[in-house]
């Protein structure tokens, strides 16, 4: 069987898995004016399925800054790798940016994905995408940034 077929139905065999996935332990509820889709995901090496829940953390950052948190979980056989992307903008301000992640595993990591952001006070949309197969495609997250005087 051709490398590619097979890791397409490793892929398919993976994501099936998410109602099992589905059950882990949650990531606490986002404050009010905050959502976040969780992420199911096959890693790019390794046989290995995940789950990834984002949030945003600000407040007595220096200059107003957010840092997008990644809360992981990789399970599997092999070195489990895969990236998270997220572009966000502010729609109240227009303000956009690009920040990528790579998680890692087998095991469960709490990710500050550096740079810090600066979307200035508003409405703050984000669209996350990976580089393996995942479900949903693309994930989505919203919150409000409160104006810190900066």
């Amino acid at each position: 069987m051709p490398i590619a077929t097979t890791a397409r139905l490793l892929a398919v065999a993976a994501l099936a898995a998410v109602p099992v996935l589905a059950t882990a332990t949650p990531a606490s509820a986002a404050p009010a004016g905050e959502s976040w889709d969780t992420i199911f995901t096959v890693a790019r090496s390794g046989l290995c399925v995940g789950r990834i829940d984002p949030s945003i953390g600000h407040g007595g950052l220096p200059g107003g800054a957010a840092l997008f948190n990644f809360q992981a979980a990789l399970w599997g056989v092999g070195d489990c790798r895969a990236t998270i992307t997220a572009n966000w903008t502010n729609t109240d301000n227009g303000r956009s940016g690009s920040i990528s992640q790579e998680i890692a595993g087998p095991g469960y990591h709490h990710y500050g994905a550096e740079p810090r952001l600066y979307p200035g006070p508003g409405h703050v949309e984000v669209t996350f995408t990976m580089d393996a197969a995942s479900a949903p495609a693309p994930a989505h997250g919203q919150w409000i940034m409160p104006d810190y005087g900066n």
